[in-house]
C-alpha cells in the first residue's frame, strides 16, 4: 500500500481459519498471482535480452486485463503494481549508487530452471542470462506468500468476526477470523499471507491523526547493548531474552535431519516446515516480548530517547551478528515510536558517538577507548565510578534536544527482575504476559 505523507495508518495481524474448500482456492488464488509475476516479468527480461526494448507500463497493464485468471481484479493489479514498485526500486538503487558490482564478469553465466508462466501453467519461457544483483527475480512457490485486496468493499469486507473474499467465499460461506479489538478507523487493504500451514490476515486502517505531543514532564535516556538488552537512565536493566540461543539445540538437531533428506523429497518437505516453524515460533516470541516492552517504557515515560545505530553495519562483525540480530533493538525502537505517537509522546534518536566514552557528571572525555570487555567507566577527572551502560544512557538522554534538566523523571524500579524476558515484576510484566512461560517451554522443548 502506498501511503500519502498525512495518511496515520496501522497494520494489523489475524489468524484466519479458512475450511478445507476455501484453503484449497487461496493456495489457487496464490499460484495465479504468482504466475502473473513471472509471466509479466519474463515478457520485460525476454524482450530486454533479445531486443533491448522496455515494455511500457500501460501496455503490461492493458495485457494484464485480458489474462484469463479466476481472481479479483484488484488481487490481480496488486501484483502487478508490486512488480513495477520492485522496478523502481530497482532502477533508484542504481541511480543512487546503492548496489554495487552488478554487473557480473565477462563469460560468467548464471543458469536458470525453466520458469512456469503464462495462462497456461505448463508453458516455459528459457532464460539462460543473468538478472543482476537487486533485480525483480522470478518467483517459485516457496518465494510467493502473499496477495492482497486493495479497497474495503471491493472485493473484500470484514462482517465481525467473518472475512468475506471475492472468488473465494460466498455470502453463506465466510472465513472465520480472530479478531479480539479493532481500533476505530477506516479499513483499506486485506493482506492474506501463508506463513507454513497457518493463514494470517494483514489488515490496514486508517487511524484518526495521532495527538499533538504535549510538554514531557519526565524522560528516560535508553542505552541498547548485548549484556543487558537496555540500560536506561533510571538505573534499570533488563537483560536479553536469547530466544534464539535457546531454540539453537532444537533447531540445530532438525537442521541435521534436513541436510540428510533427499532434496525436495516428500519427506524433505515435511522436515522443512519443522524448522520454518521453529523459527517463526523464535520471531513470536521475540515479538511478544518487544510488544510488552514499548507498551510499558510508553505508560511510564513522556519522552523515549534512544541511540540511533546502524545496525547493518554493526552486524558485519561475525562475533557477535547473531547475538544482534537476536536481541532485536530495530523491533523495540519501531514499537516505542507508533505506540508513543498514537498516545501524543515523543521518541527522539540521538547520535550514539562518545556516549560510552564522555563521562555523564562533568563532560570530559576519556582518552583511552573502552573496550568491551570493560563494563565499568571511571572518570580520571571527577572521580566518577558507574556501569558503562548506565553512563551512556545518561548521556543519550542529555544529547537529545527535547530533554529538559528540570524534569522529573520517574525510575522503572524492579526492571532488572526481567531475567530472561519471563517475569518483570518491576513494570508489572508478570500480569501482561502470562503466556511467556509456556510459549518458552515449548520453543525450547519443540
Amino acid at each position: 500500500m502506498v501511503r500519502k505523507d498525512d495518511q496515520n495508518c496501522r497494520n494489523l495481524r489475524f489468524r484466519i481459519h479458512p475450511t478445507p474448500e476455501q484453503e484449497k482456492k487461496l493456495n489457487e488464488t496464490l499460484e495465479c498471482c504468482r504466475l502473473i509475476w513471472n509471466h509479466l516479468l519474463s515478457l520485460q527480461v525476454d524482450l530486454y535480452e533479445r531486443f533491448g526494448l522496455s515494455v511500457k507500463r500501460s501496455e503490461l497493464e492493458k495485457l494484464l486485463k485480458n489474462l484469463d485468471y479466476p481472481i479479483h481484479s484488484s488481487v490481480r493489479l496488486d501484483v502487478f503494481q508490486r512488480l513495477c514498485f520492485a522496478y523502481d526500486k530497482f532502477f533508484d538503487d542504481l541511480e543512487k549508487g546503492r548496489l554495487k558490482n552488478t554487473k557480473p564478469k565477462k563469460g560468467m553465466f548464471v543458469k536458470r530452471k525453466n520458469v512456469p508462466c503464462g495462462n497456461n501453467s505448463s508453458g516455459f519461457i528459457k532464460y539462460d542470462g543473468i538478472l543482476p544483483k537487486a533485480h525483480p527475480k522470478f518467483k517459485s512457490k516457496e518465494d510467493f506468500s502473499s496477495f492482497r485486496y486493495k479497497q474495503h468493499g471491493n472485493g473484500w469486507r470484514l462482517d465481525g468476526n467473518w472475512l468475506h473474499l471475492s472468488k473465494i467465499t460466498s455470502k453463506s460461506n465466510l472465513i472465520k477470523i480472530d479478531i479480539d479489538n479493532l481500533p476505530n478507523g477506516e479499513l483499506k487493504t486485506c493482506t492474506l499471507k501463508k506463513e507454513g500451514k497457518q493463514w494470517f490476515a494483514y489488515l490496514t486502517v486508517e487511524l484518526p491523526d495521532n495527538p499533538v505531543p504535549s510538554t514531557p514532564e519526565n524522560a528516560v535516556g535508553i542505552d541498547l547493548g548485548l549484556k543487558s538488552f537496555i540500560t536506561t537512565s533510571d538505573d534499570d536493566f533488563v537483560e536479553p531474552p536469547k530466544f534464539l540461543r535457546k531454540a539453537e539445540n532444537r533447531l540445530a538437531k532438525e537442521q541435521r535431519k534436513l541436510s540428510r533428506m533427499k532434496f525436495r523429497s516428500n519427506n524433505y518437505n515435511k522436515q522443512k516446515q519443522k524448522v520454518n516453524r521453529i523459527h517463526r515460533k523464535v520471531a513470536a516470541a521475540r515479538n511478544h516480548f518487544s510488544h510488552c516492552l514499548s507498551k510499558l517504557l510508553v505508560n511510564k515515560y513522556d519522552l523515549i530517547v534512544f541511540e540511533e545505530l546502524k545496525i547493518k553495519n554493526l552486524i558485519k562483525n561475525n562475533r557477535l551478528a547473531k547475538s544482534i540480530s537476536d536481541v532485536g533493538w530495530n523491533k523495540l525502537v519501531q514499537h516505542v515510536t507508533y505506540k508513543a505517537a498514537e498516545k501524543g509522546k515523543i521518541v527522539d534518536k540521538v547520535n550514539p558517538d562518545n556516549t560510552s566514552q564522555v563521562c555523564s557528571h562533568c563532560g570530559t572525555k576519556k582518552k583511552e577507548k573502552l573496550r568491551l570487555e570493560n563494563r565499568t567507566f571511571y572518570c580520571s577527572n571527577c572521580g566518577l565510578e558507574m556501569d558503562r551502560d548506565l553512563n551512556a544512557s545518561v548521556n543519550v538522554l542529555t544529547k537529545s534536544s527535547y530533554y529538559d534538566p528540570s524534569m522529573h523523571t520517574v525510575g522503572l524500579a524492579g526492571m532488572n527482575g526481567c531475567g530472561d524476558g519471563t517475569s518483570t515484576t518491576g513494570l508489572d510484566i508478570s500480569s501482561q504476559v502470562p503466556s511467556m512461560n509456556q510459549q518458552m517451554l515449548n520453543l525450547v522443548k519443540g
